[in-house]
């Protein structure tokens, strides 16, 4: 089977969290991270959840997973151990056109849940298709030792940095040819390296004087 990598806006959706455990928990926080509105159903939670839904930052149903919980859903995800459960949320899901992931159980999903390296607003998600989980977590380990936060900051700045460009330089072509000299140059050396002087340089030098960490708004930590 081959699956079609998408990141999904999440803003605002109701998404459904079957199971309180700490699997569970794993897969709330990400919608969370994601601005999503989320729906645990669950006799029991996990700590952490329970202060959550102490918060109202989820809304809890404090039982098992019944029919109709998956009413304006997006997206559901099934972290319980009991079959019955699982390919009753799968069955609905399917159904009501929601996109669904049981953990552990690939031939009841829609989608599956990658390996993940954040470094914001970067991501990287990585999957062996459900091959192997755990090379694809060998493979999410390499990478966070190999992308350093340096990405999440060049990220931020070349996206704030944009609209400076775009008012200096009409030409698209040239604005490109900008962008690539910065992403393959010098810019995460010094940013690796904290280098604030340094970063500054280099964003003079490819959008003008007024193109520093300062006036883009972006602290080196």
């Amino acid at each position: 089977m081959r699956y079609h990598p998408v990141y999904l806006d999440l803003r605002g959706r109701r998404c459904v969290v079957v199971g309180g455990s700490d699997v569970a928990q794993d897969k709330v926080e990400s919608l969370l991270e994601a601005d999503a509105r989320v729906t645990v159903v669950s006799p029991l939670l996990t700590t952490a959840l329970g202060a959550l839904a102490e918060t109202h930052e989820i809304l809890h149903h404090p039982r098992s997973y019944r029919s109709g919980d998956l009413t304006d859903a997006v997206l559901a995800y099934v972290a319980v151990d009991d079959e019955v459960e699982q390919t009753a949320v799968a069955t609905d899901a399917l159904a009501a056109g929601v996109l669904v992931n049981v953990v552990d159980m690939p031939r009841l999903c829609t989608f599956i849940a990658p390996a993940v390296v954040r470094r914001e607003p970067v991501v990287i998600a990585i999957s062996t298709g459900g091959a192997s989980p755990a090379l694809a977590r060998r493979l999410r380990e390499e990478l966070e030792a190999h992308v350093g936060a340096e990405y999440g900051v060049a990220a931020t700045i070349l996206a704030r940095l944009r609209p400076l460009l775009r008012a200096a330089e009409p030409d698209p072509d040239a604005r490109a040819r900008t962008f690539a000299r910065l992403v393959d140059g010098p810019l995460l050396d010094a940013l690796r390296a904290r280098d604030a002087a340094g970063v500054d340089a280099i964003l003079r030098a490819a959008a003008g004087e007024g193109a520093t960490l300062g006036a883009l708004g972006v602290a080196l930590h």
